[in-house]
């Protein structure tokens, strides 16, 4: 039994699953897993999942298979590209025959990843400077140095590597450094301390020692994959747990905490009698996923889950890293139940204390929901091509992510627990929920739906700062947040939903929204988004979304403006460029495209005609195609065109 249509509700589920979350398990799984280099095309990955296949064994999970896919640099599952094998051994930087200045592997992160092998001394060089000498090693004072233009340099003065300080304002750190699988430079990241050191050596003249020794021979990518012992597979799976098995040690929370959360999380399900069977998957991040959603659509091997939860960085000791827990919802073009699901079961966690009279639950913590962004794997389920509603757990600022300072003492065991027993539970629903679950579930959905609409309305201060302009798009927002909720409720049909429950709710939300317009003038509430002027964009890529090979397909003009728009805000320009992609939906025209973007996203470019040129630059690519409006049709869910009296008469169960 989920527990939802039982007397304690989803409070009483949520709290046994969280109790039988074994927190110290998970931490030991964390540590294990700290100790490998796992790039994705490196012996340390392969030895990492064969680790995680066997405790998924030992905790009671069923068909555990360690998949197997091709690290030659060039196999393509659409447009996500196998990476290149390639495991570091060691790697020094010396100065006049003293003990290394930097040493890999005892300095975490200190080697670029997929760096070139080489043994030799070599001189010094300034990225600023002219006149590079054949074979320099160029000094790079921080991660915004390397531009396209340095390495465009690098090759035409032939440059033998870099070395940059990634974090110049923290002593003890180092950032991740990526070249391209098949480079043929290297590359060092350092602590400022050591660059200093460098750049003396290069006042006097002195040449450095560097040796890289890597191995770059025949490996394969590993997926591991596991399921719940109970559950017909005739149903489907309800709900796929899963966790990127990739990135250098230390890496303990990105994403050893993630991979350990959803082996704690399969132990619990292991142990619990489901309807329907739910699915693990740890693979390399983006691609490894990639691999194997492209078995399951293209070669009909698997039938994809009905949703997703994506665990990813679950583990931060909030005081030490700096962010809370953060809910990633599922994109507004899949309405479904999910969404709904994860927040409630993360509001039905044990307080993690009472106040003095022990009345009311008091927490330690902090967690916040988010729109989808996207950048994990997540993105690759959620896409428009596979259309499965996928959430987000993780945390987000961390100030030691991509660093070797992301160590076992910045993970905090109850915060890991916490993650692990939402995302069970949510599970756990979405696997045993029956008629009345179901019903239990669409009274929860209408209550979420009705918080977010009504977080639309006007502030009581007066109009918004952004002006008509942001009203407008208050109105916008109110009017698509109600169109998912009722578009939402059609999901709990397959778990048994009364189709009488279904309408009432249904009605309840259209009488919220007809209330809450009322709280714009007329003429706002009546407002409505100029039709489709322009020709209709299609999506010409295959498969889901993938922002770096659509870099790559960019005219140079258009990518270096792309990377110039990452370099003054990467978080914001990364999700801007998601939400354009992801808002091509066959019959929309650019206009309509950037308005659909910035209601789901929640943000407005820095760049004023950001949205124009992104577009742009995909139709230039051959990534996105105009079609005119008399012949195009729609991908998915379309934007939001009107206002409530154009669909009120649609039911749910019409």
């Amino acid at each position: 039994m989920s527990g939802l249509s039982g007397p304690s509700g989803l409070n009483g589920l949520v709290g046994d699953i969280h109790q039988a979350i074994d927190a110290d398990e998970a931490m030991r799984w964390v540590a294990r897993l700290a100790e490998w280099d796992r790039y994705q095309g490196a012996e340390g990955i392969a030895e990492a999942a064969d680790f995680v296949a066997g405790e998924a064994e030992r905790v009671g999970l069923a068909d555990v298979e360690v998949l197997s896919f091709p690290t030659d640099g060039t196999t393509a599952w659409w447009t996500y590209t196998a990476p290149s094998s390639w495991t570091p051994r060691a790697a020094h930087l010396s100065l006049n025959g003293r003990p290394p200045l930097v040493s890999y592997p005892s300095q975490p992160y200190a080697l670029a990843a997929n760096s070139a092998a080489t043994d030799g001394e070599v001189p010094l060089a300034l990225s600023r400077e002219p006149g590079w000498p054949p074979g320099a090693l160029v000094l790079v004072g921080s991660a915004a140095g390397l531009g396209p233009g340095l390495f465009a340099r690098m090759r035409a003065e032939k440059a033998s590597g870099f070395c940059v300080t990634t974090h110049p304002d923290r002593p003890g750190q180092a950032g991740r450094v990526e070249l391209p699988g098949d480079s043929a430079l290297f590359g060092f990241s350092v602590f400022p301390a050591q660059l200093d050191e460098l750049l003396r050596a290069h006042r006097r003249g002195d040449r450095v020692r560097v040796v890289v020794d890597v191995d770059t021979g025949p490996r394969r990518m590993p997926v591991v994959v596991a399921r719940t012992p109970s559950g017909s597979a005739a149903e489907g799976d309800a709900c796929l747990l899963g966790a990127h098995l990739c990135h250098p040690a230390p890496g303990a929370n990105d994403n050893a905490s993630g991979v350990a959360a959803a082996l704690a999380a399969g132990r619990v399900l292991a142990g619990r009698s489901l309807r329907r069977p739910v699915r693990f998957v740890w693979a390399p991040e983006f691609v490894g996923l990639a691999a194997y959603v492209h078995q399951a659509v293209e070669e009909g091997t698997r039938p994809l889950p009905a949703m997703a939860v994506n665990l990813d960085m679950v583990g931060e000791d909030q005081r030490r890293c700096g962010g809370p827990l953060i809910v990633e919802y599922g994109p507004e073009y899949l309405p479904h139940y999910a969404n709904a699901l994860v927040e409630a079961c993360v509001r039905a966690l044990p307080p993690a204390a009472r106040s003095y009279s022990g009345a009311v639950g008091c927490d330690t913590w902090a967690w916040r929901t988010t729109p989808f962004v996207g950048a994990s794997d997540h993105a690759i389920l959620a896409d428009r091509a596979i259309g499965v509603p996928a959430v987000q757990l993780g945390h987000w600022p961390d100030r030691f992510n991509h660093s070797g300072a992301d160590t076992l003492d910045k993970v905090d065991p109850w915060e890991l627990r916490r993650s692990a027993a939402i995302a069970a539970s949510a599970a756990a629903v979405a696997a045993t929920a029956g008629g009345r679950d179901a019903d239990r579930l669409a009274q929860l959905l209408t209550r979420w739906t009705a918080r977010r609409m009504t977080a639309c309305l006007p502030s009581a201060d007066g109009p918004s700062p952004d002006g008509p302009g942001g009203d407008r798009s208050a109105v916008a927002r109110l009017t698509r947040r109600w169109h998912y909720g009722r578009d939402a409720l059609r999901t709990l049909r397959p778990l048994g939903a009364s189709p009488r429950v279904l309408d009432r709710q249904a009605e309840l939300l259209a009488g919220l929204h007809r209330t809450l317009s009322a709280a714009w003038d007329d003429g706002l509430a009546a407002h409505r988004p100029p039709a489709p002027r322009g020709p209709g964009l299609r999506r010409a890529w295959p498969g889901p979304f993938n922002l770096r090979a659509l870099m790559g397909a960019m005219a140079e003009k258009d990518r270096q403006w792309f990377l110039e728009e990452l370099t003054v805000d990467r978080g914001r320009c990364y999700a801007a460029a998601m939400a354009l992609a992801q808002s091509i939906d066959g019959t929309a025209d650019a206009a309509a495209v950037i308005r659909t973007a910035e209601l789901d996203s929640g943000i407005r470019p820095a760049t004023p005609d950001f949205g124009e040129r992104f577009l742009a630059a995909m139709t230039g690519a051959g990534w996105a195609d105009e079609v005119a409006a008399d012949v195009a049709e729609p991908d998915g869910q379309p934007p939001v065109t009107g206002t409530h009296e154009e669909s009120e008469e649609r039911g749910v169960t019409a």
